[in-house]
């Protein structure tokens, strides 16, 4: 696995790519800086989605699921699949006027990935968090300091399940571990 300082700073550096390349990234980013200030969008600790039974779930704003398949290298949700290629970032947030749509953008495309329901209070946010798919074949996850927080929950290989929280800087927690317990038959 990358550094974790090697990580955040190519993540950086593909954000501004990526910036330059949409304008509703760059507009929402622009937005969420100016709410929350310049060192608001960070890139929080990494945490690898490869090699895990499908699905690991993925919430963003504690309301809007996504489904990462690492059998099949695809981020789902209700309006589409993306295919997660080897060497790339995918940033996921909303657009600036919000629209109601989760987005990704990537070197690709900007795709409408899926639906949020924009009357409850925790949405995700316009810089919400991003999806590195490193030479190596990692796929990690980071929140990017959304002011929503990120939940994964799934199971790797091991198998261990486990629940990583990236909570908003209200809430300490930030990750749950549960050890597998499996239940033999009752005599």
């Amino acid at each position: 696995m990358q550094q974790p300082g090697n990580v955040e700073s190519s993540v950086l550096a593909d954000l501004t790519e990526l910036r330059r390349k949409y304008q509703s990234l760059d507009e929402a980013f622009g937005t969420y800086i100016a709410q929350y200030g310049d060192s608001a969008v960070n890139v929080n600790e990494p945490f690898k989605i490869s090699e895990t039974i499908d699905p690991v779930i993925i919430i963003l704003g504690r309301t809007t699921p996504l489904f990462y398949r690492d059998s099949k290298r695809t981020l789902s949700g209700s309006l589409g699949t993306i295919s997660i290629e080897r060497g790339h970032l995918y940033v996921l947030g909303r657009r600036e006027p919000p629209d109601s749509k989760l987005i990704v953008w990537s070197s690709e495309a900007e795709t409408e990935i899926e639906q949020y329901d924009s009357r409850v209070r925790i949405i995700p946010s316009r810089i919400h968090a991003a999806i590195s798919a490193q030479q190596t074949d990692e796929v990690l996850f980071s929140d990017l300091g959304s002011s929503s927080g990120s939940i994964l929950a799934g199971e790797s290989v091991k198998p261990e399940p486990f629940i990583t929280l990236y909570s908003s800087p209200k809430v300490g927690i930030r990750r749950v571990t549960i050890p597998p317990k499996y239940s033999r038959g009752v005599k």
